[in-house]
C-alpha cells in the first residue's frame, strides 16, 4: 500500500502542470486575490488590517478558500487526471493483478489528499506572510501580531472541516470517475453541485435546518467553529458531510472493484 501511494506521488510529481493547476493553483490565487483585496482597503483606508490581529485565527478564517466554487473546480481537475490517468494509458490491466483493488483506489485517493493538504497549509501559510509583507508595503511599519492559545484549536479544527470537505469532493469526482472512465464527466458536476449548492443557499436564506448538500453544510460546519454559531447546525453540518463521504467513497469503491479492466 505504501509502494503505491508513494507511486502516485511520484507520478504526479512528474506532471508540473497538473501539479499546479489541480492542487497549487489555488493557493497562488487565494495569494493574488488578497493582495488586491489589502490594496484596494489601503487606498480607501490608508489601513491595511487593524493593530493587534490574531494571525492564527487569520489563517483559519482564510480555509474557508476549500469551499469556494472556483478553487472546487481547479481541484476536480487534479483529482479527476489522477483517477482518469489509468484509464487513459490502458494501465489498469498491468496494475490489477500486481495489488488488489481496494489498495490501487485508495493510493489514488490518498494521495489527492495530501497533496490537498500540502494546499491547505500553503494557504494558511501564504496568508500570514502576506498579511507581514502587505502591512511593511503599505504602511511601512510590522504588523502587531496577538497569539491567542486557544486559536490553536480553532485553526486545527477549522483545518479539519476544510480537509473533510475537500475528502467528500474527492469521493465524489473518484466515484464519477470510476462510473463514466471521463475526466470532463467527473469535472463538470461536481463544480455544477457546488456552485448549485450556494446559489440554492442563497435563494432559500437563513434556514433552521442544514440544506443536505456538501457546500451549505461545511459551511454551517465552519460557521459553527469559527463564529460560534449555533452547535445543532455545526453537528448537522459535519452528520451530512460524513453522509455524502460514505456513499460517494462506496460507490466508486464497489463501481471500481465491478469494473472489467482487462482491456484498460
Amino acid at each position: 500500500m505504501s509502494a503505491l501511494f508513494r507511486a502516485e506521488l511520484f507520478k504526479l510529481v512528474r506532471q508540473p502542470s497538473l501539479l499546479f493547476w489541480g492542487f497549487l493553483s489555488v493557493p497562488v490565487f487565494a495569494m493574488i486575490f488578497k493582495i488586491l483585496l489589502d490594496g484596494m482597503v489601503f487606498v480607501r483606508m490608508r489601513q491595511v488590517s487593524p493593530d493587534n490581529v490574531d494571525i492564527l485565527m487569520s489563517a483559519a478564517k482564510s480555509l474557508g478558500i476549500s469551499g469556494n466554487s472556483l478553487a472546487h473546480l481547479l481541484y476536480a481537475i487534479g483529482i479527476a487526471s489522477i483517477f482518469f490517468a489509468e484509464y487513459r494509458f490502458s494501465t489498469w490491466r498491468i496494475l490489477v493483478p500486481r495489488a488488489s483493488r481496494f489498495q490501487l483506489w485508495a493510493a489514488k485517493y490518498l494521495a489527492c489528499l495530501a497533496f490537498l493538504c500540502l494546499s491547505l497549509v500553503l494557504v494558511m501559510i501564504s496568508n500570514a506572510l502576506l498579511h507581514i509583507v502587505t502591512t511593511l508595503l503599505f504602511e511601512q511599519r510590522l504588523p502587531n501580531m496577538a497569539i491567542r492559545p486557544d486559536s490553536f484549536l480553532t485553526l486545527l479544527l477549522a483545518f479539519m472541516a476544510s480537509l473533510l470537505e475537500l475528502s467528500v469532493l474527492t469521493a465524489i469526482v473518484a466515484a464519477i470517475t470510476t462510473l463514466t472512465r471521463s475526466m470532463i464527466a467527473a469535472v463538470i458536476p461536481a463544480f455544477m453541485l457546488t456552485l448549485g449548492a450556494s446559489l440554492v443557499a442563497l435563494y432559500v436564506g437563513p434556514t433552521r435546518n442544514v440544506i443536505p448538500l456538501p457546500s451549505p453544510a461545511s459551511e454551517a460546519l465552519r460557521d459553527w467553529i469559527l463564529s460560534g454559531g449555533p452547535a445543532f447546525l455545526g453537528w448537522s453540518g459535519l452528520a451530512i458531510l460524513s453522509a455524502w463521504l460514505v456513499v460517494a467513497a462506496a460507490i466508486g469503491g464497489v463501481a471500481f472493484w465491478r469494473q472489467q479492466l482487462s482491456s484498460e
